[in-house]
C-alpha cells in the first residue's frame, strides 16, 4: 500500500463494509512505520492532525514506545508554542468589516444594502482573515466566485415592490435568495477555515465545531461591547452630551460587524483551535432538549395544533427542527470516546425525535403545496427539510451501527462531514435560481 493511500484509506474506504478490519488497521498503522522516521515524518505533513488521532490511538496498544512518546511531546510542543500571528491583521481586518458593513448603507440605504450585503460582509471578512492567517492557496478562485455573487445580488431587484394602489408587493424568490445566501457561501467559509484540506470529513467536522466555537466567542465578546458601549454613552452623558443614537446607528453597528472577527481571532490564535465549549455544552443540553421537545411534542397533539394548516406554527417548527439538528451535531462532531454511554442513548433518542419533527414539517409542506399551490418559500422549505432529513438518516443510521457493534465510532464525523457541501448546494440553488425559475415573483 503506498504512503499516501494508507494515510488518507480513512476517508476513501469510509462507504465500505469492512469497518471493523479498518479500525484495526487505522489503529496499527504507525505501529507498522515506527521504525521508518522518513515515512512518519511525511504522515505528520501530509495532515497533521489526523497524524495526532492515529497517535492517540497507537500509544494506547503500545505505552511505552519510545518513538511514539517522542512525537507526543513533540505535538504537544507545537500546540502549546504561543502563535507567531500577530494581532495587528485581525485588528486590520475587523475595521474593514466594520468599514464595510457601515458606509455604504450611508449611501445606498439601510433597506437595500443590509439585506443583499450585511451578513455576507461579515462572513466574507472572516473568510479572508482565515485565508491570510493559514495561507489559502485558492483565494483567487474564491475572490473571482465572490465578485461575480457580489454583482447578481446587487442587480437582484427590489424584495418590496409598490403597486398602483399604494400597497406593496412582496418577492418571495428574492425574499429566499437574500436568506440562503449567506448559506450557499458556507463552503467557502469552510474551504478558507480548512485550507487545502476540506476534502476530509474530519477537518470538515473542525469546522462544524469552529461554527460552533464561533457563536459563544462572538455573544462573549459581545457582552463586553455591550458594557463598554454603555460605560461610554454614561460618560458623555456626564457631560451633557446625549449620543446614544448616533452611536448604536454607527460605532455600534460596526464593531457588531467586526465582532465574527475578532471572535475567530481568540478561536485561532489565543486558544488554538483547542477550546471545546459547544460539543460540551451541547453534550449537556442533549438531554435536556430530549425532554423538551418530547413533551412539546406530547402537548401539541393534545391541543390539537397543526402544522398543516397554521402557516406560523409550520415556521416555528422548522425552526425547532434547527435547533435540534444543531443540539445533535455538535454532540456527534469529534466523538473520542470509545465505550458505549448513556449518553449515546440519549443521542440515538434525540435523532429519533429529530427525524419525526421532519417527517411531521415534510408532511405539513408537501400538504400545502398540493392543496394551496406552488410558491418559492414552500419549494425552498421542502428542499431544506428533504436535504436535512436524508442526512439525519444516515447519521442515525451510522451512529445507531456504531452503537451495537460498540466500535468506537470511527466513521461517524465522515458521515457528518461528507455531508455538509450538499446544504450550500441547495442554497445556490435557491439564490441562483429560483428568482429566474418564478419570474421574481
Amino acid at each position: 500500500m503506498g504512503l499516501y493511500q494508507g494515510f488518507h484509506s480513512p476517508w476513501a474506504r469510509s462507504l465500505t463494509n469492512d469497518k471493523e478490519a479498518y479500525m484495526s488497521e487505522s489503529r496499527n498503522l504507525l505501529l507498522r512505520w515506527v521504525d521508518n522516521p522518513e515515512k512518519l515524518e511525511n504522515l505528520y505533513r501530509k495532515n497533521p492532525e489526523s497524524f495526532e488521532k492515529l497517535l492517540e490511538a497507537s500509544l494506547e496498544i503500545e505505552p511505552e514506545s519510545l518513538v511514539l512518546r517522542i512525537w507526543k511531546t513533540r505535538i504537544d510542543w507545537i500546540d502549546r508554542k504561543p502563535s507567531k500571528f500577530s494581532v495587528w491583521p485581525a485588528i486590520g481586518m475587523a475595521v474593514v468589516v466594520g468599514l464595510s458593513f457601515r458606509l455604504p448603507a450611508l449611501a445606498l440605504g439601510n433597506e437595500w444594502y443590509y439585506p443583499r450585503f450585511g451578513a455576507l460582509c461579515i462572513m466574507l471578512g472572516v473568510a479572508a482573515y482565515l485565508s491570510l492567517r493559514n495561507r489559502h492557496k485558492h483565494w483567487f478562485k474564491g475572490l473571482v466566485a465572490v465578485s461575480l455573487s457580489l454583482i447578481y445580488v446587487s442587480l437582484l431587484p427590489d424584495y418590496q415592490v409598490e403597486l398602483a394602489d399604494g400597497s406593496y408587493r412582496t418577492s418571495d424568490s428574492v425574499v429566499m435568495a437574500l436568506i440562503h445566501l449567506p448559506v450557499a457561501f458556507l463552503v467557502f467559509l469552510g474551504m478558507c477555515f480548512t485550507g487545502d484540506r476540506w476534502d476530509h470529513p474530519d477537518q470538515r467536522c473542525d469546522f462544524i465545531r469552529y461554527i460552533g466555537e464561533l457563536v459563544i466567542l462572538s455573544v462573549l465578546v459581545g457582552l463586553g461591547g455591550i458594557a463598554l458601549s454603555g460605560l461610554t454613552i454614561a460618560l458623555f452623558q456626564l457631560i451633557g452630551l446625549a449620543i446614544e443614537e448616533w452611536y448604536f446607528e454607527n460605532i455600534g453597528l460596526m464593531c457588531a460587524a467586526a465582532i465574527p472577527v475578532g471572535a475567530t481571532f481568540l478561536y485561532e490564535s489565543m486558544f488554538q483551535r483547542k477550546v471545546s465549549i459547544a460539543p460540551v455544552l451541547a453534550k449537556v443540553f442533549a438531554p435536556l432538549f430530549l425532554i423538551m421537545v418530547s413533551v412539546y411534542l406530547v402537548a401539541m397533539l393534545i391541543q390539537g395544533q397543526n402544522p398543516f394548516i397554521d402557516r406560523e406554527f409550520l415556521v416555528t417548527f422548522d425552526g425547532l427542527l434547527l435547533l435540534v439538528l444543531g443540539i445533535t451535531v455538535f454532540s456527534l462532531v469529534g466523538r473520542q470516546k470509545t465505550a458505549v454511554g448513556i449518553l449515546d442513548y440519549v443521542n440515538l433518542a434525540l435523532i429519533s425525535v429529530t427525524l419525526i419533527i421532519d417527517l411531521v414539517a415534510l408532511s405539513a409542506i408537501v400538504f400545502r403545496l398540493i392543496s394551496m399551490g406552488i410558491t418559492p418559500n414552500r419549494v425552498a422549505v421542502l428542499g431544506a427539510n428533504l436535504t436535512i432529513l436524508v442526512h439525519l438518516f444516515q447519521i442515525f443510521r451510522e451512529y445507531l451501527g456504531s452503537v451495537r457493534r460498540d466500535d468506537g465510532f470511527p466513521f461517524i464525523n465522515g458521515v457528518i462531514g461528507q455531508y455538509l457541501p450538499l446544504y450550500s448546494v441547495w442554497a445556490a440553488i435557491v439564490v441562483f435560481v429560483f428568482p429566474f425559475l418564478f419570474g421574481f415573483r
